[in-house]
């Protein structure tokens, strides 16, 4: 006979284990399926291990700057199949990490990829080919890196971001195809271990996601650090051999049109296709639009009990989303079959989501960029303050970079926020918290901030847009 449950969750990664632990609180019989280890690709090859690395690299650029800090330290050296060794570590760490939590909360744990025989019926072909029955499911299966086009991923010339992050040695040269947040990262990383790194984008600039003076501000700072960036310039005619890979370059960002350019490895950081093939999921009634699950406000799908989060569902391609898209879900089911925990079901607000880019100098921003909100029709006010005028920034030798806010001019209500330099992401929680709770820039701007903080950009910031700046 097949087991039952009240909540059947397809993915064990940052989406999937966080619904099921939120539903075994909320008293729900819990099942957890996942084909490889838990914590999904961001625990064990995204979001974890790849900041590890870069933490190494950022380490590795400081001690070259110590005797700006009237430091002596010769023989400084990366030793790359350690850096690779620690961030595995760490990987591993945070996977364990995982196991405990399930076991925690009593979450029975399947391995295997699972497959609806009906609405309320998954079987596991690959592994212990059981079947489930659970009354409601939620599917969490992520997305994969998306190959371009003649070009299959194969681990040596050719790399996916995972291939990216376990490589024996730091090549000569990298071509990264595609400049966002991934693409960003790993240019910072290689930079770093002495590779000579070209980054591409079709678009007109790196993180085209972001706000354009951003973008710039990033694009110079990379450029001083010889990474060469072209934007404007596609790809095409791709091959791969064993003397490495080259491609064709086309756009308007190119000195001459129809260059072939050759590297000793490639990384393809374009997009993700969504792992939901293979489950027959249109075959019970979901419907998938190219291959993501189409869901309304509450992660529910076309059919009433299944449930769809994270990058399987679309943008935005963030861990921190899709572990609020697995609380959300599950208070959802749990309201569905009576709500006796007595919740109120709040959608996400999209509009509100934070973003972050590790390299150096890092990059966080939430809401509308500035040229969204001119598009708004509504009068902004925007301040700004250079890190290179913060006295915390100053000791720590890193003052590249700026805070950024934008705010409705008549009401001061903050509509976004965009950060670059030493350790923003880490300042991207007030503004976040501060837009949820509708704060504006008075109030941001009246609040004592410690000294000497890099927070203090943030309340200088504030104040420039209202013209009552005091250290600017």
């Amino acid at each position: 006979m097949a087991e039952s449950f009240d909540v059947t969750v397809i993915g064990g990664g940052p989406g999937g284990y966080v619904a099921a632990i939120r539903a075994a609180q909320l008293g729900l019989n819990v099942c957890l399926i996942e084909k490889d280890r838990l914590g999904g690709i961001c625990l064990n090859w995204g979001c974890i291990p790849t900041k590890a690395l870069l933490e190494s690299a950022h380490l590795l650029e400081s001690v070259r700057k110590a005797e700006s800090f009237g430091l002596k330290i010769s023989g400084i050296a990366a030793d790359f199949p350690a850096v690779v060794k620690r961030s595995r570590g760490v990987a591993d760490t945070m996977a364990n990490g995982v196991d405990f939590l399930m076991k925690k909360n009593k979450i029975s744990v399947k391995k295997g990829s699972a497959v609806f025989k009906d609405k309320n019926t998954i079987w596991l072909p690959d592994s212990s080919k059981e079947e489930i029955h659970s009354e409601f499911f939620i599917i969490a299966t992520g997305a994969r890196p998306r190959e371009l086009p003649g070009l299959p991923f194969d681990g040596e010339k050719v790399l996916s971001s995972k291939h990216a992050m376990i490589q024996d040695s730091a090549p000569k040269s990298l071509a990264i195809v595609g400049a966002g947040a991934i693409g960003a990262e790993f240019a910072d990383f290689y930079a770093s271990m002495g590779t000579r790194v070209t980054l591409i984008e079709m678009q007109d600039r790196i993180l085209p996601l972001e706000d354009t003076e951003i973008s710039g501000l990033l694009n110079r700072s990379f450029s001083k650090r010889g990474i060469q960036i072209l934007v404007n310039v596609g790809v095409s005619d791709p091959k791969a051999d064993a003397k490495g890979v080259s491609f064709l370059l086309k756009g308007e960002g190119l000195p001459t049109e129809g260059e072939r350019r050759e590297f000793e490895k490639a990384l393809v950081a374009i997009g993700v296709v969504p792992n939901t093939e293979g489950m027959s999921l249109e075959e019970i009634g979901v419907f998938l639009q190219k291959g993501f699950v189409k869901v309304d406000t509450k992660l529910k799908s076309k059919v009433p009990n299944i449930y769809a989060i994270g990058d399987c569902i679309g943008a935005p391609l963030l861990a921190h989303v899709a572990s609020m898209e697995g609380i959300k879900a599950a208070e959802a089911i749990s309201i569905a079959k009576g709500n006796p925990h007595n919740l109120i079901f709040e959608p996400i607000d999209y509009d509100k989501i934070p973003a972050c880019t590790y390299c150096h100098p890092e990059v966080a921003s939430v809401g509308k960029t500035e040229a969204d909100a001119k598009k708004t029709g509504i009068e902004i006010s925007v301040g700004k303050f250079p890190f290179r005028v913060s006295g915390r920034a100053q000791a720590l030798g890193e003052t590249e970079g700026l805070v950024k806010l934008i705010a409705n001019k008549k009401t001061g209500e903050l509509l976004g926020a965009h950060l670059i330099g030493p350790n923003v992401t880490e300042l991207l929680g007030e503004v976040n918290l501060g837009m949820g709770s509708e704060l504006t820039l008075k109030e941001i701007a009246g609040r004592i901030h410690a000294h000497p903080t890099l927070s203090e950009a943030l309340m200088e910031a504030a104040a420039q847009a209202l013209g009552e700046a005091i250290n600017l």
